[in-house]
């Protein structure tokens, strides 16, 4: 959390373990998607000529799980939030300039079906844009099942499907149905 550039070897030196285990338990996280990657964090305010904005999406509940994989595809997105309140998505990208903000807004979001409102607001200025959590003592990962978001209580079924992170199922009939509703969109659902 501290450095990403750190070499496995300096965290198992001041982890007191092994590099071999620090490399395997950070490849056990990464393929479960607990780490989703380690890249350097731009300031967009230092990088001319653009914009962030946050987009706020009233969308039919029925249809969110499609309007996330549309959303989520676009490469302006950078953050895809579902949410309690007056708007159930966030959305947050990053725009050239004012009009390339409007027209994305207008033509890619607007567009899809399903959303009944939208709404957006230009960040002026990043004061905290922090993506660590605290890591402490007892600290439990929860796992909810990508298709019905309950928590996932017992042993999960995954799917593996290329290089994307493991899809984790709280039992037989959400892995059926995931692959039932996502059988033409994704590259290779294994049995």
């Amino acid at each position: 959390m501290e450095d990403g550039r750190k070499s496995f070897r300096q965290i198992a030196r001041e982890s007191k373990v092994s590099t071999p285990t620090v490399e395997a338990r950070y490849n056990r996280m990464k393929r479960r998607g607990i780490i989703r990657n380690v890249e350097p964090i731009l300031d967009i305010e230092k990088i001319g000529n653009h914009i962030s904005a946050l987009v706020y999406l009233k969308v039919n509940f029925s249809q969110i799980i499609d309007i996330i994989s549309n959303i989520y595809s676009l490469s302006e997105v950078k953050s895809v939030y579902t949410t309690t309140g007056d708007y159930n998505i966030v959305v947050k990208i990053i725009a050239g300039q004012l009009e390339e903000l409007e027209e994305f807004v207008r033509e890619k979001i607007s567009s899809i079906e399903g959303i009944n409102s939208v709404s957006y607001q230009i960040i002026t200025r990043t004061i905290k844009d922090d993506h660590s959590i605290p890591i402490r003592e007892g600290l439990l990962l929860r796992a909810k099942c990508i298709y019905c978001y309950n928590e996932i209580n017992s042993s999960s079924k995954i799917i593996k499907i290329d290089e994307q992170p493991d899809r984790y199922f709280c039992c037989k009939s959400c892995v059926t149905l995931y692959r039932e509703k996502y059988k033409g969109r994704l590259n290779a659902i294994p049995k």
